[in-house]
């Protein structure tokens, strides 16, 4: 028989929203852990604003991380300079962990089950000096030294204690971070500077990894062998190797061994983004800029910027309409007035999330068109063509400026 639309009731099969709980030991682990700083790459050998920490919700429901802190263990990683010894905390306290510097995760913060939530250095594009990209990651550690830059797509951590220069710089010979619980009581110590260093119980982690400079330092281990019984390391500073947590049939393997459950590989914060189409008419405008759009037009004078960590640069943004941002791939380069290029090859790939919204389209800042110079005399007061490509599903969109490079600050 036929059956009417008045004997089937339709069901909402939405779930019903799950209220997030506070991680528990196990939780709450660190995936991913990059610290040795970028492969030499840009005109410079020692770039490391590129480090970042990737926490991901090993639970089965979502995770209320608002107040988690996570910060770096004090402590030498080896004998970096002969005569070496260690200088943490292990022996006075053993079961404690002592801090150099301290950051706390907003409130509100919600991870999903299998989601992952990214940490930088610097929320912001590394290329062409590290092929790591983010600008979509979901904190940054910012500092309020005058000398860190406070990137606008990325959300900043709390500041709980902070020691160190003007960027929150881990050892990239080989540091030990761990995440404890939200509302854990620190205590104080002191360190050899007489800075106040946070102190919390090795109760209130809810994870951690050790790493240190070589197999030889186990003598330098900072955490307790409660938290982490073993110690893991990268081949060595600069070499752009991170630590994988070892995946498993059910998800993520955690022994409280860091040499057991992290292994060697390339660098990859988040996942990949979302590849969008084109949904009216394609535009792409390039300008300048580090923190907003500047409009650009052709005999506009550019500043050549010295990068703290080596090198010359513009500072590149875009204004783009009509297609992505999702999948976008971002092409940078100059070239003199012959032709010649004059700069290494910069890419961003981007995301929803590493823009700006500007009416109905986007804005991206934060790129750079490094210069492949010698001296910053090759190109200041020089005429030189900037160009973008953007590129997105095989098809292409390219805009480019007539600038006068020029070193006024």
């Amino acid at each position: 028989d036929a059956v009417s639309s008045t004997d089937v009731t339709i069901q909402d099969t939405q779930p019903e929203p799950v209220d997030p709980v506070p991680p528990s030991p196990g939780d709450l682990l660190i995936e991913e852990f990059y610290y040795s700083g970028a492969a030499p790459e840009g005109g410079t050998d020692h770039y490391f604003s590129d480090q970042f920490i990737e926490l991901v919700n090993a639970a089965k429901v979502p995770l209320d991380v608002s107040g988690v802190m996570v910060g770096n263990v004090y402590g030498s990683a080896g004998a970096i300079n002969p005569g070496m010894q260690p200088n943490s905390f292990a022996a006075i306290y053993p079961e404690s962990i002592v801090f150099s510097s301290l950051w706390r995760i907003p409130e509100g913060t919600r991870l999903e089950p299998g989601k992952s939530l990214v940490i930088a250095h610097d929320g912001t594009n590394h290329r062409p000096f590290s092929t790591v990209e983010l600008s979509s990651a979901d904190f940054e550690t910012y500092v309020t030294s005058g000398k860190d830059d406070d990137h606008p797509t990325v959300p900043n951590m709390e500041s709980v204690v902070y020691n160190g220069g003007y960027d929150w710089l881990i050892t990239v010979f080989g540091p030990s971070v761990a995440v404890i619980a939200a509302g854990t009581e620190l205590a104080s110590e002191m360190g050899a500077f007489g800075e106040s260093l946070p102190v919390a119980p090795a109760s209130s982690v809810l994870d951690a990894i050790e790493t240190l400079m070589d197999g030889n330092s186990e003598a330098f281990k900072r955490l307790p062998a409660s938290v982490d019984s073993g110690f893991a390391w990268v081949s060595g500073p600069y070499v752009g190797e991170s630590l994988h947590r070892v995946e498993t049939e059910d998800g993520w393997q955690d022994t409280n061994d860091s040499g057991a459950d992290f292994v060697v590989g390339a660098p990859d914060p988040g996942k990949a983004p979302v590849p969008a189409g084109v949904f009216g008419e394609p535009d792409v405008e390039l300008g300048t800029g580090l923190f907003t759009f500047e409009s650009l037009t052709d005999g506009d004078s550019v500043e050549l910027v010295a990068g703290i960590q080596g090198g010359w640069h513009i500072d590149a943004s875009v204004r783009l309409e009509g297609f992505g941002p999702g999948g976008i791939l971002l092409l940078y380069e100059a070239v003199d007035m012959t032709g010649k290029p004059i700069s290494y090859q910069t890419q961003a790939l981007l995301s929803d999330k590493g823009v700006l919204v500007d009416g109905d389209g986007w804005i991206r800042i934060g790129d750079r068109v490094v210069m492949d110079i010698g001296d910053p005399s090759e190109v200041v007061n020089q005429e030189v063509f900037v160009r973008v490509t953007a590129e997105l599903g095989g098809q292409t969109w390219s805009d480019e400026r007539r600038i006068i490079v020029v070193d006024e600050i």
